[in-house]
């Protein structure tokens, strides 16, 4: 018997020593005693009574008898020998105060009659460096024991790397946390982990709302499908991505911003998950959205000049020809002594030429008045005029167009009405409307009307011709516009533009209803005395 027990000891103490682990066999019958002493006096919370009684701990620590280690113990706490290591001071001797936290724990398995502890603590060699360490406290339950066996490791190399990691990873959380920029992060799975504060600020989401798949809550409901679809598949497929989108900021309003973001890779090239940023780039989109507005405006610039260039060299070319044919005409008339005949055409071929001249100068007129309105040289020359009296004079110029092409110009006219307003200007409109009425309304009657108070004046034009699209409506007024193609009707398309033009500068209105198929009535108000006339008279007296 005694050769099997010294066998098994042999046995014992070289898989003792042999381990690679720190191993301890502990005596803690003197810290049992004193624990039973306290308990016998009426302790009976214990970790109360050591937050009154701290040096109870230091003591106790020092009572604990170390009765054997193993090789790896005096290496770890680099002792010349396990004689170094043994006995009852030697405990004390490796404390720091995250030693005595950890033995206090010790303390309290005692007291509770637990039989194993595992607690990650700090301590000293006996050379004095500082090392971290796991352990595992194991009691036999059996029978009441006193002894205590210890597993230690030494986990000071990951200690240190894990608090490089937490400070690298606060470094980064306090750097992007003041980025002028909104970081992010995510698992393997494309849930967002971490929003940097900024995100916070402008999108007023809670960490709550924003953390999973919930940021794309404050992506604009239009972008939303979409820049989730993209972030999921470049998750998929482990590649870099960039999408714009609109994010709503704290206020409501939705703003321009940009994703980008990377994939992240661990040291064994496995994958982490994605770090990106997200940038406001709204104004960058403005000046963007403001440039292709003013492109466009200029391709549309460039298209109505050229548009208006062709237009015009045919409108002015059209009353040229026909004057140039009668001129020839006339001339070879002359020349060839043919008197009776030249005399006996002369009439209808002046009256034809003076039509043509008349629609050239109107061309010409037209321009020069855009020319004038575009440059903010467009001057007012007011005097007293009769509404009336300039109505049926402008009516009585259009009298042989009218009875030409068949079309009876009925005016209804009330009395003397006086205004003070710019002769040519107030001519221009009567004369536009009432040309337009004899072109678009010709074979039927139009209707001339004025009347107006002391205060207030107006006068209409009415025609029962083509009409106007509701759609063109709004737009009749403008330059180079017009409802109908010019290749029916001709025309630059400003008549209406300088017509409104001149009734504003004399602080009127001008106003059409229509309906397609049965013609257009133009109306147009004037106040008696045009706002601000005599203080500019009196400026230029």
């Amino acid at each position: 018997m005694g050769g099997a027990e010294t066998a098994g000891d042999a046995r014992y103490q070289e898989l003792f020593n042999g381990a690679d682990v720190s191993l301890w066999e502990e005596d803690f019958t003197a810290v049992a005693s004193a624990l039973d002493g306290l308990r016998a006096s009426g302790v009976q919370d214990l970790r109360a009574w050591l937050v009154a009684h701290p040096g109870f701990v230091l003591e106790a620590a020092a009572s604990v008898k170390v009765v054997d280690v193993n090789e790896a113990t005096v290496r770890l706490l680099e002792a010349r020998g396990r004689d170094e290591v043994l006995g009852t001071l030697a405990l004390s001797r490796l404390f720091v105060p995250e030693t005595v936290k950890s033995f206090t724990a010790e303390l309290l398995m005692f007291w509770e009659g637990g039989t194993r502890l595992e607690l990650e603590t700090r301590l000293q060699t006996l050379r004095g460096r500082h090392i971290d360490v796991m352990l595992t406290l194991t009691r036999p339950a059996s029978e009441r024991s006193d002894r205590v066996f210890i597993t230690m490791r030494d986990v000071t190399a990951q200690k240190a790397s894990q608090r490089a990691l937490q400070e690298s990873e606060a470094r980064f959380r306090n750097m992007a946390d003041h980025a002028p920029v909104m970081l992010w992060m995510t698992d393997v799975t494309g849930r967002c982990v971490y929003l940097s504060r900024t995100w916070y600020e402008f999108t007023g989401q809670t960490e709550t709302e924003g953390l999973g798949f919930g940021w794309l809550k404050a992506v604009h409901p239009d972008d939303a499908e979409h820049s989730g679809a993209v972030f999921l598949d470049a998750n998929a497929r482990r590649s870099p991505f960039r999408l714009d989108y609109r994010l709503r900021r704290e206020d409501g309003a939705y703003l321009w911003a940009i994703d980008s973001a990377s994939p992240r890779f661990g040291p064994g090239g496995e994958f982490l998950g994605y770090i990106g940023s997200v940038i406001d780039i709204s104004e960058r989109k403005q000046v963007e959205q403001e440039r292709e507005r003013l492109l466009t405006a200029m391709d549309e610039a460039i298209r109505l000049r050229d548009d208006f260039l062709a237009v015009a060299s045919h409108e002015l070319k059209t009353p040229l020809t026909p004057l140039n044919l009668k001129l020839q005409t006339l001339a070879r008339a002359a020349l060839e002594r043919r008197g009776p005949e030249l005399l006996e055409r002369l009439p209808a071929d002046l009256a034809v030429m003076q039509r043509q001249v008349k629609r050239l100068s109107t061309l010409v007129g037209e321009l020069l008045d855009v020319t004038l309105i575009s440059s903010g040289q467009l001057r007012l020359e007011l005097e007293p005029v009769d509404l009336r009296a300039l109505v049926q004079e402008v009516a009585a110029r259009f009298e042989g167009e009218s009875q030409r092409t068949g079309t009876p110009i009925q005016a209804e006219l009330d009395a003397v009405v006086v205004g003070q307003w710019d002769r040519v200007r107030l001519e221009q409109a009567v004369s536009s409307l009432l040309s337009n009425a004899l072109k678009y309304g010709v074979g039927h009657p139009v209707y001339l009307q004025a009347g107006g108070t002391a205060e207030r004046a107006w006068f209409s034009v009415r025609d029962e011709g083509i009409g106007i699209p509701p759609e063109a409506v709004g737009r009749i007024f403008e330059k180079f516009e017009r409802a109908v193609s010019e290749r029916h009707y001709g025309g630059l398309g400003l008549g209406l533009y300088v017509t409104r033009q001149n009734v504003q500068a004399m602080g009127g209105t001008i106003d059409v209803r229509s309906t397609l198929g049965q013609g257009a009535t133009f109306v147009v108000h004037l106040p008696c005395q045009v706002p601000g006339a005599n203080a500019a008279r009196e400026m230029a007296s």
